[in-house]
């Protein structure tokens, strides 16, 4: 997904450097329509995370409380898949942000 983001960036980034003869109300609504996209990816990708975070937080009181071996394992597991889901959130995150920059130098061009 984050391939996609950069990819798309790029092309509304040419778009914008490109000549004067583009329909921008017609770019903006395209554009709007992405965004309303990489919200829900973005969205989603919230949920996940959040929902490792909180598994991977009861895990450790109980780890914390029961103190076995088996669940330092668990908790391990869960540690190695939150970072990952917290790199792509962020990754996310600040390619939405860019979007919303972008909208604003379309809007600038109608």
């Amino acid at each position: 997904m984050t391939k996609y983001l950069k990819e798309y960036i790029k092309e509304i980034e040419k778009v914008l450097e490109g000549g004067k003869k583009t329909d921008w109300k017609e770019v903006l609504e395209k554009h709007r329509v992405r965004i309303g996209f990489f919200q829900h990816e973005r969205l989603v990708h919230l949920l996940v995370t959040l929902t490792f975070g909180l598994g991977f937080l009861m895990m450790m009181g109980v780890t914390v409380l029961t103190f076995n071996y088996v669940l330092i394992l668990v908790d391990l597991l869960l540690l190695t898949l939150l970072i990952p889901y917290i790199f792509h959130y962020f990754e996310l995150e600040n390619g939405v942000q860019k979007l919303y920059r972008l909208d604003r130098k379309i809007q600038e061009r109608i």
